[in-house]
């Protein structure tokens, strides 16, 4: 490796391909080193997964390297970032104020197992939908595509959580989760494409998910939501991501993607 530039055919020939195998291959690891270390207990199923998420984030840096310069140091100040993650905390303070609007009880119920999970979230859902791949549509896919892209990976984050029905999550939340998920993954690619850094997107799903873990009475110890919201609260979760979504999505595209795309060259040594 040293300091020579590798020549990556697959990628710049075929780079939609590199995108799917970004998500598949980590997918394939982290299930089957997560499930490994379950067999310890769940908490340290959910160590596992983000010491695993590490390791193929070191792999794809070294793989890439020295043309990428890596997934942790961001590419703007300080006084952006703080504007760039007002989006996440709107969402994460309407999140906590949800029960004065609905007029029920304040539940919490906060427990180190729920900040494992977090982490496990925060490392594993990012590193396989987003952080690998959008890495590479940032390099290999043409500018006036990747938008376009960036959807369709949204959407597949989201329609990855029906899955959750096959662990006994309800039919109907699952369905909600799904377009939920959609609309976060929006924010989430947002934080990640604004500040470069695969720390920002990392913290805000695992803060998210906390939250989510120990705010939410109907979930299970897993994470599931095995028990259906009401209607008021379904229509205000589901309309709150919505608009942090849509609002994360206009920002990205408002200066048609040119930050974004002017971080990332730099991130790729692109003169």
């Amino acid at each position: 490796m040293n300091n020579k530039t590798r020549t990556h055919s697959l990628c710049e020939k075929m780079p939609y391909i590199a995108i799917i195998l970004s998500m598949v291959i980590p997918m394939i690891l982290l299930g089957i080193g997560g499930s490994l270390c379950e067999k310890i207990s769940s908490d340290a199923g959910n160590i596992g997964l983000c010491i695993i998420a590490v390791i193929v984030m070191l792999v794809f840096w070294r793989w890439f390297s020295p043309e990428f310069k890596g997934f942790v140091k961001t590419g703007c100040p300080a006084k952006d970032i703080c504007i760039i993650m007002i989006p996440l905390g709107l969402l994460e303070i309407f999140t906590l104020i949800e029960p004065l609007f609905l007029q029920r009880p304040f539940y919490f119920n906060p427990s180190l197992s729920a900040v494992f999970m977090g982490l496990a979230a925060g490392f594993g859902e990012e590193t396989m939908f987003r952080i690998l791949s959008l890495a590479i549509v940032m390099r290999y896919v043409k500018k006036e595509k990747r938008f376009a892209v960036m959807i369709i990976l949204a959407v597949i984050f989201g329609l990855s959580h029906a899955g959750n029905v096959t662990q006994g999550a309800d039919p109907l939340m699952t369905v909600a989760q799904v377009i939920h998920s959609t609309f976060m993954a929006l924010l989430l690619t947002y934080l990640y494409l604004e500040t470069g850094s695969a720390v920002f997107p990392i913290f805000a799903h695992g803060l998210h998910d906390y939250i989510s873990f120990t705010t939410d009475p109907s979930l299970s110890e897993s994470g599931i939501i095995t028990q259906q919201y009401g209607t008021g609260q379904l229509v205000y979760e589901l309309v709150l991501a919505v608009i942090i979504g849509v609002a994360s999505l206009w920002l990205l595209k408002k200066n048609k993607p040119v930050k974004a795309n002017e971080l990332w060259n730099d991130k790729w040594s692109i003169i």
